[in-house]
């Protein structure tokens, strides 16, 4: 028997990237997993992949893959998401707020706050903070009433240091801290909240712009998106994971302390390893 099989999960902006690198490892580990984006057409955005391709790859895998459109800048339609899984399935054990939108001005070139728009705010934190707090809220009450669940927000080490501009962190800041206060207001109810960090990651996005050579640094040592993905099991799978509650994760030390390895069978190193900051470990 696979470790989540029987389980449902919902990971929000799973079109692509880390998003849909979670909803796969969730369906390699047996896992029902309900997938949201807004990409449902091939070519409609700027970058390859749509939920329902996501969806059946998660089948494939062993899974149940079920793609929703979904527009996390829209309450009503995640308060339906949530209203929907809990009529189809009657439960949700685990829910991963990935969704993320990126703003068209180049943030990965870095500039002061004042040189941006002032919507640049809005863009980030309304879909990346905002959005998480939504389906959270929603989400809750479902695993209270169950007796146990799992919240995994995704966030970055922007959160605790600089890296691109002022909003990017002080949405990933604030997203850390969303963790860290649900595991407080939810101690009593059995339901784990944590934060994860992923390290240097092939998406789909940092994979274009090193083509267009606009990137800090190589991505020869990054990740992949699944190996957050199996760090996500990892934790689902841990019956002590309440231990866990409240606190920031780091993708790659939860490899070393779980044993799990990249897709190619690799241990990732550091962050500042993997962009070629500092040596790798000996």
């Amino acid at each position: 028997m696979k470790s989540l099989e029987g389980k449902i999960a919902v990971v929000t902006g799973a079109s692509r990237g880390i998003g849909k690198g979670i909803a796969l490892e969730l369906g390699a580990a047996g896992a029902t997993v309900y997938l949201t984006g807004r990409t449902v057409v091939e070519g409609s955005a700027e970058f390859p992949g749509t939920i329902g391709a996501t969806a059946e790859e998660v089948t494939k895998l062993g899974g149940e893959g079920i793609a929703i459109q979904c527009d996390h800048s829209k309450d009503e339609e995640i308060i339906a998401l949530f209203k929907r899984v809990k009529e189809e399935q009657g439960r949700i054990d685990i829910l991963v707020n990935n969704v993320f939108t990126a703003p068209k001005d180049p943030i990965l070139q870095g500039g002061g706050f004042w040189t941006y728009p002032i919507e640049i705010w809005d863009e980030l934190i309304h879909v990346g903070c905002r959005g998480h707090y939504v389906a959270s809220h929603e989400a809750v009450p479902i695993m209270i009433d169950q007796g146990e669940g799992l919240v995994v927000n995704i966030s970055s080490f922007a959160g605790a240091a600089y890296a691109f501009n002022l909003a990017y962190g002080v949405g990933k800041a604030a997203v850390d801290r969303m963790a860290k206060d649900m595991a407080f207001e939810l101690r009593d109810h059995n339901v784990t909240c944590v934060s994860l960090y992923p390290g240097w990651v092939k998406t789909e996005h940092i994979l274009q712009r090193e083509k267009e050579g606009k990137l800090p640094a190589s991505i020869e040592n990054a990740e992949s998106p699944r190996f957050t993905g199996r760090a996500v099991v990892a934790i689902a799978s841990d019956p002590d994971r309440m231990e866990k509650s409240g606190q920031v994760l780091i993708v790659n030390e939860l490899g070393r302390e779980y044993g799990f390895t990249d897709v190619d069978g690799r241990q990732p190193g550091t962050l500042p390893e993997q962009m070629g900051l500092v040596p790798p470990e000996s």
